[in-house]
């Protein structure tokens, strides 16, 4: 299978609501760096030529020791973070070499990615040119305003929780880049950069295991996923 694909992780976390002193990145998950857990399926993805991670400037000797510890062949660049999300993706899309057509973007935070999402997500991007996953909502969702007085309760009929990877044409990233400029430090994720630009993007089913880890109740319920489940023990 050709490799024509780049990944972009943004990694910049400070890991402050995990109450550490270390970077999101760097958290332990069952024993190993968080950032490493989707790192190793990247690794493993015949499609994937090269990754760039984007972190905090304090945080890239590290990062270099761990790829060069674990053999990640493919890290090409370690980049240093902007001052936002969006700003993060785009150095690290600059890092990536002009062969990788379609950029994949992931949160370092989300170490519970499996292959079959990937590859889930990766067949739909070459059908529509740029997809997301996520779950449909299945709770009710309410607009408050800052007081936390609910200003409309919204209709979860057609709603989706996002999340990544998510998979696009580099040429259409690139464009959403260029266009956004100023302004990328409103977008709240790299499928919103593409839809405010004016390309269309198509949402795929994700899996409900693939949880932002953010809070310190989110490492124990990723730690009981990676223990209980073998679709992840040892079979990413």
């Amino acid at each position: 299978m050709t490799r024509d694909t780049g990944v972009v992780i943004p990694a910049a976390g400070q890991g402050v609501r995990l109450g550490s002193r270390l970077a999101k990145a760097f958290v332990p998950l069952a024993g190993r760096p968080l950032i490493l857990h989707a790192l190793d399926v990247f690794q493993a993805s015949p499609p994937i030529g090269w990754i760039a991670i984007a972190a905090r400037r304090e945080d890239r000797a590290r990062l270099q020791r761990l790829v060069r510890a674990h053999r990640l062949t493919k890290v090409c660049a370690i980049v240093e973070g902007g001052a936002s999300r969006a700003e993060s993706v785009a150095r690290g899309v600059a890092a990536l070499p002009a062969q990788a057509g379609w950029i994949v973007i992931h949160d370092a935070a989300r170490p519970l990615l499996s292959r079959q999402l990937l590859e889930r997500v990766l067949r739909q991007a070459r059908r529509d040119g740029a997809v997301a996953c996520g779950l449909p909502a299945s709770v009710t969702v309410k607009s408050v305003d800052r007081h936390h007085a609910v200003r409309l309760t919204l209709d979860r009929e057609g709603l989706w929780l996002v999340q990544t990877p998510q998979v696009i044409r580099r040429d259409w990233l690139s464009q959403a880049l260029a266009r956004a400029d100023g302004s990328l430090a409103q977008m709240p994720d790299d499928a919103a950069l593409l839809e405010w630009a004016g390309f269309p993007v198509r949402l795929v089913a994700g899996d409900p295991r693939n949880i932002k880890v953010t809070t310190r109740e989110d490492l124990v319920i990723a730690e009981a996923l990676l223990k209980s489940d073998s679709h992840f023990f040892g079979k990413k």
